[in-house]
C-alpha cells in the first residue's frame, strides 16, 4: 500500500514538474526563441569561421572577417552603450547583395529583434536577397515569419511558411518551419489546420527540441 501511494506521489511530483515547465515556455516563449536566435547567430559565426579560411589578400573574405568583428563587437556592447552603437552604421554600409556582405543584414535584424524593435528589424530581413539560398538565407526567412507573427500580420506569415514547407531539399530545420505555421495558423484562428500541423510535426519529427510544447498545443486545442 505504502509502495503505491509513494508511486502515485511520484507520478504527481512528475506531472506538477512537467506541468510548471510547460507553464514557463508557454510564459516566456517570446523571450526563449530571442535567447535561441542570439545562440544561433553564435553558431553561425562559429560556422562560417570553421568552414571558411579568412586570407587578408582576398577582398570578399576580409569583407566577411569585418562583418563578424563588428557584429561580436555588438553582442559585446548590449546592454553597457548608450545611443546607436557606431558599429550599427558601419554594418549598414557592408551589408549587400553579396555572398558575404548579406550576412550584415541578418546582423542588423537580429540587433533590432533583441531590443524589441520589430519593425526595423523586418526592414532588414525584407532587404536579404533571394539567393543562395542557403543556411542563412532560410534563416532569415524563419525569421522574418516569426516577426511577422509577433506583428500579428499572420496572412503573409502563413504564406512564408506554407512556401518554405513547399521547398525540397531545404538546408534548414523543417520543424521549425512547421511550428511557425502552426503557430501562425493557430493565432489567426485557423484551430483545425494548426492541429493538423502540429501532428504532423508531432510524427514526422518525434525528437525534436519542439515536440512538449507540441504535445501542449495539441491538447490545447483538443487533439
Amino acid at each position: 500500500m505504502k509502495r503505491r501511494e509513494r508511486k502515485h506521489l511520484k507520478e504527481d511530483e512528475f506531472v506538477s514538474t512537467m506541468t510548471k515547465i510547460v507553464r514557463f515556455l508557454r510564459q516566456y516563449q517570446r523571450e526563449l526563441k530571442i535567447i535561441g536566435l542570439s545562440l544561433l547567430v553564435v553558431l553561425a559565426l562559429i560556422s562560417i569561421i570553421r568552414v571558411i579560411q579568412i586570407n587578408s589578400s582576398d577582398r570578399a573574405n576580409r569583407q566577411l572577417a569585418t562583418i563578424l568583428k563588428l557584429s561580436r563587437e555588438l553582442r559585446e556592447k548590449a546592454g553597457t552603450s548608450q545611443g546607436l552603437p557606431a558599429e550599427l552604421s558601419q554594418l549598414e554600409k557592408l551589408a549587400g547583395r553579396g555572398r558575404y556582405s548579406r550576412l550584415a543584414y541578418l546582423y542588423l535584424a537580429t540587433y533590432w529583434v533583441e531590443r524589441n524593435d520589430l519593425s526595423r528589424a523586418q526592414a532588414y530581413l525584407e532587404k536579404f536577397p533571394g539567393e543562395p539560398r542557403d543556411l542563412f538565407y532560410y534563416q532569415a526567412r524563419d525569421l522574418l515569419g516569426e516577426i511577422l507573427i509577433w506583428r500579428q500580420d499572420y496572412d503573409r506569415a502563413i504564406k512564408l511558411y506554407q512556401d518554405l514547407e513547399k521547398e525540397k531539399n531545404m538546408p534548414y530545420l523543417k520543424e521549425s518551419i512547421l511550428f511557425h505555421l502552426a503557430e501562425a495558423l493557430e493565432k489567426k484562428g485557423e484551430r483545425s489546420q494548426a492541429l493538423e500541423k502540429y501532428r504532423q510535426l508531432q510524427q514526422e519529427f518525434p525528437y525534436s527540441a519542439y515536440i512538449w510544447n507540441v504535445a501542449d498545443k495539441i491538447r490545447r486545442l483538443g487533439g
